[in-house]
């Protein structure tokens, strides 16, 4: 994967928040859970350009996750790879960024003191 550390980690900061208040029933119709989700979605456009996280996650190469997207909707390609919904999803990719980070050599309590101390900050 092509992406740099930084962006892995602040990818994994927005997908913890979005799985977080995703996983709020109450949550869900307010507005900062649609915030965070449209957030989350910008910033796998900008970080995620050639697709290649995300079909990671779907298992599957990049060429043809671009390839079903011309013809169906994300949601419909997530189905259609066996998650029920985007949360699913989410939580995947989560776990996906923090295998990814600790196989660049960071630890499983680096990760979880720079999630914590960011999340402090943005909340």
């Amino acid at each position: 994967m092509k992406i740099a550390t930084k962006a892995l980690a602040t990818l994994l900061i927005v997908t913890v928040m979005t799985v977080g208040v995703a996983g709020n029933a109450s949550a869900l119709s307010s507005r900062q859970g649609n915030v965070g989700q449209q957030q989350l979605e910008r910033l796998q456009q900008h970080h995620d350009r050639k697709l290649e996280l995300r079909a990671n996650i779907l298992g599957m190469s990049a060429d043809e996750l671009r390839a079903e997207l011309k013809e169906k909707s994300f949601s419909q390609v997530l189905k259609r790879h066996g998650f029920k919904s985007h949360e699913a999803f989410h939580k995947a990719m989560a776990g996906k960024l923090k295998d990814e980070l600790m196989r660049r050599g960071w630890s499983e309590k680096k990760i979880e003191r720079y999630v914590e101390k960011r999340m402090k900050r943005l909340q």
